[in-house]
C-alpha cells in the first residue's frame, strides 16, 4: 500500500514535471517578509513623529499671546480639526497595513489575531516615533517637505501655515541676514519670498536668538510688498524644545515676562 501510494507520487511528479525548491527560497522569502514588516513599522514611526510634531507645533497649544487675532476670526475647535495632520495619519496607517501583511506571511504569524499584530506594530511605531523625536526627526522631515515639496503644502495644515498671513500680522521664516545698523532683517518665507523686516521697535521675547539661519515668528504689521515692521519676535521651537543655545548678536528692545 504504501510503495504504491508512493509511485502514485512519483508518477505525478514526472507528469508535472515538478522542480524541488531549495531550503534557501524559504528561508529568503521568510527574510523577506520579517524584513518587510520591520520596515513599515520603521515607516510608521517614522510619519507619526512627524505627524506629533505638526500637531504639537501649532500655536493652539501655546503663545496664543501673540496670534487672538486669528482665533478672533476662526474658532479654536475648527482650528483644531483643521491642523490635524491627516497625510500622516493615512501614511501611517497604510505602513501599520503593510506592516500586518509582512508579519502574517511569517512561519508563525497566523498565530496571531489581526488586533494583536496591528496593536503591536502601532505601539512599536509610537515607541520608535518618540525616540525619533528626541532628535527632532519630525522636524527635520515636515521642514523638509514644507520648503521643497510644493504640494506637500496643500496636503496638509502647519503652523507654517499660519505664520504666512503678512497681510494679517503673522510672518514667519527663516533669518537670511542681520543688519544692527539699520535694524533690519532680511527673512525667507515659506514660500521662499524675501522679506525686510524693520526690528527698531521690535519687542524680542524671552529666549529667542535673531541669528542668520533660524526660524523666527514675527508678529508686525506689513509696510510695502515685501517689507514688514516687526512689533514682536519670537523663537519657532517652543519651550519644551530644550536646544543649546547661542549668544545673541542684536540689541533690540528685550521683552520684560513682567
Amino acid at each position: 500500500m504504501q510503495k504504491a501510494r508512493s509511485g502514485f507520487i512519483l508518477e505525478e511528479i514526472e507528469k508535472r514535471k515538478a522542480v524541488l525548491i531549495p531550503r534557501w527560497h524559504f528561508l529568503v522569502r521568510r527574510l523577506g517578509f520579517w524584513l518587510l514588516a520591520a520596515i513599515s513599522v520603521l515607516t510608521g514611526a517614522i510619519s507619526m513623529a512627524t505627524a506629533i510634531y505638526v500637531f504639537l507645533d501649532h500655536d493652539f497649544i501655546e503663545d496664543q499671546d501673540s496670534i487672538n487675532r486669528f482665533f478672533t476670526e476662526r474658532p479654536i475647535i475648527a482650528d483644531i480639526i483643521a491642523s490635524i495632520p491627516y497625510l500622516w495619519l493615512a501614511a501611517l496607517a497604510l505602513f501599520i497595513l503593510i506592516a500586518f501583511f509582512g508579519f502574517r506571511h511569517t512561519r508563525k504569524g497566523y498565530r496571531y489575531s489581526a488586533t494583536k499584530v496591528i496593536t503591536a506594530s502601532l505601539s512599536a511605531s509610537f515607541l520608535l516615533s518618540i525616540a525619533l523625536n528626541t532628535v527632532d526627526i519630525g522636524q527635520y522631515i515636515h521642514r523638509y517637505l514644507i520648503e521643497n515639496v510644493h504640494v506637500y503644502n496643500k496636503l496638509i495644515y502647519a503652523n507654517e501655515h499660519r505664520w504666512s498671513n503678512s497681510e494679517k500680522g503673522l510672518l514667519g521664516g527663516k533669518v537670511i541676514k542681520v543688519d544692527t545698523n539699520n535694524h533690519l532683517l532680511v527673512v525667507r518665507d515659506f514660500n521662499k519670498a524675501i522679506w525686510h523686516v524693520g526690528i527698531s521697535a521690535a519687542i524680542v521675547h524671552p529666549e529667542t536668538r535673531v541669528l542668520p539661519g533660524n526660524y523666527l515668528k514675527i508678529t508686525g504689521v506689513k509696510t510695502g510688498k515685501r517689507e514688514f515692521e516687526a512689533m514682536a519676535i519670537q523663537a519657532w521651537e517652543k519651550r519644551y524644545h530644550k536646544h543649546n543655545l547661542p549668544s545673541q548678536k542684536i540689541t533690540p528692545r528685550q521683552h520684560d515676562k513682567s
